[in-house]
């Protein structure tokens, strides 16, 4: 069997207040903010791009968090401080966007992955 090289993406953990931001394309299924890199541009470019791009936030600041291997996909997971007062907008492919908190993952279809990684940042983070 081939060996598959597997999908690098940048996705992004942005938390305020406890709650962690969402992106949907369909209003159904949800997912953390992100996406894969532009030719030769860095992997945090990538998310700071990504985040802009999808929902309208700039990050204040963003930091490398962990990498998180799925089955297709490699996560470098980028966690993004934005203002407190930034108003999240869907754009792009991107049709709704949403806080919740850890919980309300939940009661909302989203991938294993996507709960694994909100899981993993707040195991090793405080907001």
């Amino acid at each position: 069997m081939p060996f598959l090289k597997p999908k690098i993406r940048a996705t992004v953990i942005c938390v305020r207040a406890g709650q962690v931001l969402l992106v949907s394309k369909d209003g159904a299924r949800w997912a953390l903010p992100g996406g894969r890199p532009d030719s030769q541009e860095p992997l945090i470019d990538t998310g700071r791009r990504e985040l802009r791009e999808e929902t309208a936030l700039e990050a204040k600041a963003m930091t490398a968090a962990f990498q998180f291997i799925g089955a297709t996909t490699v996560h470098h997971v980028f966690a993004a401080t934005v203002g407190k007062s930034a108003n999240a907008k869907p754009r792009n492919e991107i049709k709704h966007v949403k806080w919740t908190s850890p919980d309300g993952l939940d009661h909302l279809d989203t991938s294993p992955t996507t709960r694994a990684i909100v899981s993993q940042y707040f195991l090793c983070n405080v907001d």
